[in-house]
């Protein structure tokens, strides 16, 4: 299968019975591009496009997409913005050549797709198909209209955010940050394996820290945003002889609104495991072993190193040497090992991202098979195991708890714990 069908196939499983829809979605927005500002969904997966100083005009026609776009493109700037035209025209012709690659991908295989059209067929896969939606100091950014299931658990993905975090170093000699990981305790962190051998090692039969190095944990969105001490990692709790698993001691959070809180793990298997939508958290790195096209890293650029939402859909379970891993492919753009791939149906954490490449079935950690772990069970980490009764009455005790006057001063708390339990906002 060479690229164009590769591009051909995935468009047919992310859209289904949707493509006309997004086509005329892409349309839309290439006509909203003509006026004063791009559409704010695509503003929040793509950055802004700008043409290199001193380089030829984006009207000149006589180069083709691919030498104007992923060659001759800079992909944002802190400033002295250039003409936004521009910028908006360049957004503008990929949206035009995707519109035309989506026909095609209607109507056969992709074997007549042109290099210009494969390539802005990718970027319509990136941008409403698997987006990469950046958590910013105010939220979850806009959210492309394939994806309004976002839109509608805003406030509990918004939440459940502040317990993902970028696990950062100090003394390694390569590297500033080592990968994702997410709060599964008050002070237990969980990450992968290969994430935590970036700063820790085996001597005498116990994981221990390297030598000269420390770690903490920032929960912050952004690459850049300014400088904070974040949360110590303290040691090192476990790693799991089997599956890609690490337990790490964090301090504990301090108690007010915007405190990281523990996710909710999933006691049980999804009912459904294949076409089942899910959204990962975590702070994609561009890898050279995914196999990402030179000119898709380009005009995505923006996408790496920055936390981000992206929804997707399982696949499925493989068995690989008596080990089962969970395959989605959410998170088409960069290495996010450590990120938690949660339900968007119980926003309960159903595994952990190991392994994935462009485009591909990633495989993850099944997290509801290790509900009995001792490794888990030593660090206390919870599962989500309670009924719909219990719930209820949890809901019915907040709700008359919300009318009381201690409300102010112990709603941190509640969410908190709330959160741990179930998997969900107290405002549910």
């Amino acid at each position: 299968m060479d690229r164009r069908q590769m591009v051909v196939q995935r468009v047919r499983e992310f859209f289904g019975e949707r493509l006309d829809d997004v086509r005329e979605m892409v349309r839309q927005d290439r006509l909203d591009l003509r006026g004063w500002q791009e559409p704010a969904h695509v503003r929040s997966v793509m950055r802004r496009q700008q043409r290199a100083e001193g380089e030829s005009n984006t009207t000149d026609r006589t180069a083709t997409l691919i030498e104007r776009v992923p060659l001759d493109v800079e992909l944002g700037r802190t400033a002295g913005e250039p003409d936004r035209s521009q910028q908006r025209e360049a957004t503008g012709m990929l949206l035009e050549v995707g519109a035309a690659g989506l026909e095609k991908a209607q109507r056969g295989p992709g074997n007549d797709l042109t290099p210009e059209e494969t390539l802005g067929l990718e970027c319509v896969l990136l941008l409403y198909g698997r987006p990469a939606i950046q958590i910013t100091g105010s939220g979850l950014a806009s959210v492309p209209p394939f994806w309004n299931v976002l839109e509608d658990q805003r406030d509990l993905i918004e939440q459940t955010q502040r317990g993902v975090g970028r696990i950062e170093m100090l003394g390694h000699p390569d590297f500033d940050w080592a990968g994702t990981g997410f709060l599964v305790a008050e002070t237990v962190l969980m990450t992968t394996r290969r994430v935590a051998e970036q700063f820790i090692e085996q001597r005498g039969g116990n994981w221990q820290f390297r030598p000269g190095m420390s770690t903490w944990m920032n929960y912050r969105g952004g690459f850049q945003d300014v400088a904070s001490a974040g949360y110590r990692v303290r040691g090192v709790l476990g790693v799991h002889d089997r599956y890609d698993l690490a337990l790490l001691e964090v301090e504990r959070p301090q108690m007010n609104g915007t405190a990281p809180i523990p996710l909710a793990l999933a006691a049980q298997p999804p009912q459904q495991r294949e076409n089942r939508p899910v959204y990962l958290i975590g702070y994609p790195v561009r890898d050279a072993r995914r196999n990402e096209p030179e000119a898709v890293a380009r005009i995505f650029r923006d996408v790496y190193n920055v936390k981000r939402v992206q929804p997707g859909m399982l696949r499925g379970e493989l068995n690989f040497h008596e080990v089962t891993f969970l395959r989605h492919d959410a998170a088409p753009l960069g290495q996010n090992s450590g990120a938690p791939i949660l339900d968007l149906e119980t926003n309960q954490v159903l595994a952990m991202q190991s392994s994935g490449r462009y485009l591909e079935t990633n495989t993850a950690v099944p997290l509801y098979l290790l509900r009995d772990d001792p490794l888990l069970r030593s660090a206390n980490v919870m599962f989500n195991e309670v009924s719909a009764n219990d719930r209820q009455n949890v809901v019915d005790q907040v709700d008359r708890l919300a009318r009381s006057r201690y409300w102010s001063e112990t709603r941190a708390l509640i969410a908190n714990l709330y959160q741990r339990a179930f998997g969900t906002s107290e405002q549910r």
